[in-house]
């Protein structure tokens, strides 16, 4: 074993690693299509949800006008959408069908 291989993971990296764990099991569920390639995947509340709104990449939108905002900028890929936003998946698709972009969309939904 080298120093290298001994050496404690940063706690970035593991925040890393995890959301992007969160992201894969919410990605497993399947996806709700929305207009002009947006996809829309559910996370259930507790570590998925955390982890993916704690990822540095991922933006929050918890009302109408910061979703219309995070879709209309070219550099936000990941929308992650909490369990108290005020607006409906209709709000969300109307907003998709506005813009005519590709986004991934996160929206928090209770643990079953």
């Amino acid at each position: 074993m080298t120093e290298a291989d001994t050496k404690p993971v940063s706690t970035d990296t593991l925040d890393k690693l995890a959301a992007t764990v969160a992201q894969q099991k919410a990605m497993e569920r399947g996806p709700t299509f929305l207009p002009h390639g947006c996809r829309l995947f559910r996370v259930e509340t507790g570590w998925e949800g955390n982890m993916i709104q704690r990822d540095k990449g991922v933006v929050t939108c918890d009302t109408l006008l910061s979703l219309e905002a995070a879709i209309r900028d070219e550099d936000v890929k990941v929308v992650f959408i909490p369990l108290d936003a005020i607006f409906s998946d209709a709000d969300i698709e109307k907003v998709c069908q506005r813009n005519g972009v590709t986004k991934t969309l996160f929206k928090e939904v209770k643990s079953p």
